[in-house]
Formats: structure tokens, sequence, C-alpha cells
């Protein structure tokens, strides 16, 4: 048996081993998201229902995704905070958190970008996906190599990293 070891990483959430940790086990038949037509087969949320083999006789059900679940219960799992923001770049970071977060989605419908606003001098993002945030902070560093990034994860069982660039 393979021996698990400790992350050297303290606050660092981690994936569970099994879907059925997170969500509970899959469900039978068919869910379909109301707001967003995301499908629910095979123990994951898909963009359509196109692939789905569960025959004609299997049961549908409607019920929100846990993005749209999250974005009605004003929850989020990641939040990226922009600092001082050079004028001359504020379209290209918006542009390219926006990029980020289409790519993401297309990946994985459960990965959105909830909110982007301007909060005083700083742009502030909300995501479904603690990753998310982290993933658009680093990308945000790649291209402007003079800014910081600080990312902190909260304990459990709360699953939110924080994400702040500073420039």
């Amino acid at each position: 048996m393979a021996k698990k070891f400790k992350s050297q990483y303290k606050n660092r959430p981690t994936k569970p081993e099994h879907e059925m940790e997170e969500f509970g086990s899959g469900k039978k038949g068919l869910i379909l998201c109301p707001k967003c037509k995301a499908a629910y087969f095979g123990k994951a949320w898909h963009h359509s229902e196109v692939n789905f083999k569960g025959g004609e006789d299997a049961p549908v059900k409607f019920m929100l995704c846990p993005a749209d679940a999250m974005i009605k219960n004003k929850q989020y799992e990641g939040k990226l905070v922009i600092k001082n923001i050079p004028k001359e770049a504020a379209e290209e970071i918006v542009n390219l958190i926006g990029n980020v977060a289409e790519s993401a989605f297309a990946k994985d419908p459960m990965h959105r970008l909830i909110s982007l606003k301007k909060v005083g001098n700083d742009l502030v993002g909300l995501t479904t996906e603690n990753e998310l945030a982290v993933s658009m902070a680093k990308k945000i560093k790649n291209s402007h190599k003079k800014s910081k990034i600080t990312i902190s994860y909260s304990d459990e069982p709360a699953d939110i990293a924080v994400a702040v660039v500073e420039f």
C-alpha cells in the first residue's frame, strides 16, 4: 500500500481522491441545470447532454449546478485582488482575466468568473474555483514581471484561496 505523505504546505487545500468525498456519490440518470444548461452524468458536469448514454428511460431531473448554486448563494472559492494597476496595463489585465476564465470554462462548466469589479484603486474578481483565481494571478505575474503575488488559503473546512497581485 502506498504511503501518504503530509503536504509541506500547511494551508494548501488538497483535492479529494474521489469525487464522492467532495460532492457525495454519483447520481443516476441525467440532471440538467435550468440556468446554464449544463448536464450532470457519469459523475461529472458537462456542457451539454449530447454524450449521455443512459437510455431513453433514464430519469431526468432539473436542479441548479454547483456553480450556479454558489452564485445564487453569493458564495465563492477564489478571490483575486489586483492592487496599484498601472493605467496603461488596466485594459490588458481585464482582457487577460477574461481569457483565462473563458479557457477554464471551456474545459469545465463549473469553473467560472463570478464577478470582476473595481473597488477603489483595486480590481477584485471572484471565482467558483479556488485554483482559477490562483491561475489568473500567475498569468498576470507572467505577463508583468514587476508585479508580486501572494497566495493564501483558508483553513479547513472552507476551501477559499485569495490571490493578491501588487504592482
